[in-house]
């Protein structure tokens, strides 16, 4: 027969050997009810076509995006840089000189991604800038000064189908241009540009080709 005091050690050392047991099967099992998050880190050569409906003009630049795509969760977000605009400037049909305009991104572009359609919906927050506004055959000049950009940021929604991470793909959406500030001596110029350029309609369509 047993003591009492071996019984009591043996019954303690059982019970220590089933409360390990319960806690590895517990976090075994916690493990495994972790959500999987698969994430693509994906490069993209960016060509950008853009039309401000108010000045019938339809501009193209470059640039490239950086993207992060979580796949299980449906969410991404991306870094856009794109080159400057060098755009003609026309009134009443005559061109009247050039203006150069950056867009300036607030923060990261963010959206979802369908898993069922691959549909992808993204929005990007960014300032017009247009840095330089100069009269035909004048490009010393700048009519609008340094400092001419939206009042507000333009919030550029765009859509289209992802296929695979390694297929282009091809982004396009309508925006609305808010007013204008700085632009000009005392923002003289405010008013004129606004006019010229402010206002819904304009179109976007960015054609993102995967870097090699």
């Amino acid at each position: 027969m047993f003591s009492a005091r071996r019984t009591t050690s043996v019954a303690v050392a059982a019970a220590a050997l089933t409360g390990a047991t319960t806690l590895t099967a517990t976090g075994a099992q916690a493990a495994e009810s972790q959500p999987k998050d698969t994430v693509w880190n994906l490069g993209y050569d960016v060509a950008a076509t853009t039309n401000v409906k108010k000045m019938n003009q339809s501009s193209s630049t470059t640039g490239f995006s950086f993207s992060t795509v979580h796949v299980e969760k449906g969410t991404l977000s991306s870094d856009l840089m794109l080159k400057d605009l060098k755009t003609p400037v026309k009134l009443g049909g005559l061109q009247i000189g050039y203006a150069t305009i950056a867009v300036e991104p607030v923060g990261k572009a963010t959206g979802t991604i369908d898993a069922t359609t691959h549909k992808v919906t993204q929005t990007q927050k960014a300032y017009l800038h247009i840095k330089d506004l100069s009269p035909a055959g004048h490009g010393l000049i700048n009519l609008v000064g340094k400092n001419c950009k939206t009042s507000a940021p333009v919030e550029i929604p765009v859509s289209g189908t992802m296929k695979g991470g390694s297929d282009p793909i091809t982004l396009s959406g309508n925006f609305t241009i808010p007013s204008f500030t700085g632009c000009g001596t005392g923002g003289t110029l405010n008013k004129l540009v606004t006019k010229q350029v402010s206002g819904p309609g304009n179109t976007i369509t960015l054609k993102l080709t995967p870097r090699a």
